[in-house]
């Protein structure tokens, strides 16, 4: 059995991304949505990709060891993680991996592992993050937002750390993308990233390409709240500094 856990925050583009990997490892034409429900067997059961995988993390568990499967994808977005659908919630603190551990790992024959950390250009992610839940502008939920700033900042520390995918470089880079897709499931990449599913986009009306998708954050203006909220955490600007070095 392979793994690969895609540590990713949500409107990061990262249903898009893996639904990318797994086209292109099933030889595809890119045009199949495979994300339709949480728990998707793909291909007569070869794939599983769970969607949100940081909920319910006991049931995912016993999905994989029912049904084997020779490829799993764990995609996660969320700051939070339950054991079980009824339980408390808890802050993920860190991108280590809340599935794998040594025992499963044996009990399932695990040959290939990878936590693999995606990422979006913050304001970009924001934007879309803003979109899809307007009431954020409102300023009513400022708390839930700073949750998403620390998990974004943990999840770009990783991101450096471990030499993850960008999101902003994927859509505009075919050498980058193929040296993620060789990396992480070792075959060429045959497919556009622009043409791939992924979940809707949070704007309407706005045609996928590159230069839309990487300025998301000129079609919103971020409440005041929010930019003193990135303005005053050094740590941030100093990660997102070095963010902009790097896609640009």
């Amino acid at each position: 059995m392979k793994i690969i856990e895609i540590q990713a925050i949500r409107r990061s583009g990262h249903h898009a991304f893996a639904n990318w990997l797994i086209n292109n490892l099933l030889d595809t034409d890119g045009s199949i949505g495979y994300c339709t429900d949480k728990y998707n067997i793909i291909n007569d059961g070869e794939v599983l990709w769970v969607n949100e995988a940081e909920y319910d993390l006991n049931q995912t568990k016993k999905v994989i060891s029912i049904n084997k499967p020779n490829y799993v994808f764990l995609t996660y977005e969320v700051f939070l993680y339950k054991h079980n659908s009824n339980s408390k919630p808890h802050v993920k603190d860190n991108i280590n991996s809340l599935i794998l551990t040594p025992y499963l790992e044996k009990k399932w024959g695990v040959t290939s592992y990878h936590n693999y950390s995606f990422v979006r250009e913050f304001w970009n992610n924001f934007a879309s993050l803003f979109t899809l839940f307007p009431f954020y502008q409102e300023g009513n939920k400022n708390d839930e937002v700073q949750q998403w700033v620390n998990y974004y900042k943990t999840s770009l520390k990783y991101n450096y750390e471990t030499n993850g995918g960008v999101f902003d470089l994927w859509i505009q880079n075919s050498e980058y993308a193929n040296e993620i897709s060789n990396y992480l499931i070792n075959k060429d990449n045959k497919l556009n990233p622009l043409n791939i599913t992924g979940t809707k986009s949070s704007f309407k009306n706005s045609e996928l390409t590159v230069k839309n998708l990487l300025n998301r954050s000129q079609l919103i203006t971020f409440p005041d709240w929010f930019i003193e909220m990135v303005n005053s955490d050094e740590e941030l600007l100093e990660l997102l500094s070095k963010q902009q070095l790097l896609i640009c």
